[in-house]
């Protein structure tokens, strides 16, 4: 039966029989990779905001308002002015205590938007709960004024706190509801940034199409606003989003326009962020040389004017990278800084990019050399062991790498 089945093939039928087939494979494989030419821009997009070897951010804008604080009562409106000098200045402590002081004898209507400032210097300060109390205190005070423009400025700004938490549908409606708010009461600005935050939201939750679209109608409000920081903060931002659609070229290029813009603008916070944000594009690029110093200059910006979770996240950055070019010792008191900072403050993301970089460096110095770097940077002996305990934690999350308990982390593909 099989050889009356084989002497009834013909030869010019098998032969058409195998061309059908080539051909049909050229066809799959052409769509195959046709496919897979669209693939990985949506690959590459999940891994950059999936990636643990680089700390990536945008500029958090948070919204300014002194309310037109009355004038008639010199003990309030005079801390208050000197209060706001010294914010321009970086001087976080100064403004602290010459709001406080404004704050004894201000009245409820002054009390609004003097909380709103003090948030932003406690924002400034890595210290997000009691900015967050600030920003409530004051949300509730602008609505019994029923000033729309107070409630705007501080619901975004409770946004950007819900969004380092972690809480991005939260943030989401936080910053929603502050754009409609600001849009009612004509604060073009306020809008502008609050299109800004969203876009940030989006852009963490994936979905980067309209997040690139809110970054650009941000752009195009604060270019008719004369808002120059808004300019700087709209470029970096959608330089941010073209790196994550694997625009590399196109992203530098949108980062060295804000660059250019905030130091022009004297926007040392912009220029810090998008300093930050080149070396963070240097680094999934593989040029970790540039990608050092791009983070080295943040980071001494970021000291300079008091930003301290710039400081934590350029910290982690610079021991992120020096513990790829294996240079464990150097990077462990850069990780351990940044991770403090970051648990400190409550950030969700940056603690485990932290950890990470400190894992990697526990498995090639080994347990007893990690204990004597964290002591000589300044842990206590409390402080070391729970370092430690995270790093170990991190691992028993991976049940699939048991296997390489004293590697656990795989370099992530760029």
């Amino acid at each position: 039966m099989v050889g009356a089945f084989l002497e009834g093939n013909d030869p010019a039928a098998l032969l058409l029989i195998a061309v059908a087939v080539v051909v049909t494979a050229i066809v799959v494989g052409r769509a195959a990779i046709r496919h897979r030419r669209r693939f990985p821009r949506w690959l590459k997009s999940l891994m950059a905001r999936k990636r643990l070897d680089v700390i990536v951010r945008d500029v958090d804008r948070m919204a300014e308002y002194d309310g037109g604080i009355d004038d008639s009562k010199q003990e309030v409106w005079q801390p208050f002015e000197v209060g706001l000098g010294a914010m321009a200045a970086y001087q976080w402590d100064q403004a602290v205590e010459h709001f406080q002081g404004a704050q004894a004898n201000a009245s409820g209507t002054q009390l609004a938007p003097l909380l709103n400032q003090l948030g932003i210097c406690r924002y400034m300060q890595g210290r997000l709960g009691d900015a967050l109390k600030e920003f409530q205190d004051s949300a509730r005070l602008a609505r019994q004024r029923e000033d729309k423009r107070g409630v705007a400025s501080t619901l975004n700004n409770i946004g950007v706190i819900r969004r380092y938490y972690g809480e991005l549908d939260v943030a989401l409606k936080f910053f929603r509801d502050a754009r409609a708010l600001a849009r009612e009461s004509g604060s073009q600005a306020t809008e502008a940034l609050c299109l800004g935050n969203i876009g940030h939201v989006l852009r963490q939750k994936g979905e980067l199409g309209p997040a690139l679209k809110s970054q650009e109608d941000a752009l195009v409000q604060s270019r008719q606003t004369m808002d120059q920081q808004g300019v700087a903060s709209s470029l970096g931002n959608i330089g941010s989003i073209l790196r994550d659609r694997g625009e590399t070229d196109k992203a530098l290029e949108r980062y060295a326009e804000a660059v250019e813009v905030a130091r022009k603008t004297g926007y040392k916070l912009g220029v810090a962020i998008e300093l930050g944000n080149i070396g963070s594009l240097y680094r999934v690029k593989g040029d970790t040389d540039r990608a050092l110093k791009s983070h080295e200059s943040a980071l001494g910006l970021a000291h300079e004017i008091g930003y301290r979770l710039g400081v934590a996240t350029e910290l982690g950055n610079i021991g992120l990278i020096l513990a790829s070019k294996r240079m464990y010792e150097r990077a462990v008191p850069y990780l351990a800084e940044s991770l403090m900072v970051f648990l400190a403050a409550g950030v969700a993301n940056g603690p485990r990019q932290a950890l990470y970089g400190l894992s990697r460096c526990d498995d090639l110095l080994g347990r007893e050399r990690m204990q004597e770097l964290l002591k000589k940077a300044g842990l206590s002996d409390e402080g070391i062991a729970d370092k430690l305990d995270r790093v170990d934690q991190i691992r028993t999350r991976r049940p699939w790498q048991t296997d390489r308990l004293r590697n656990p982390f795989a370099p992530v593909v760029s």
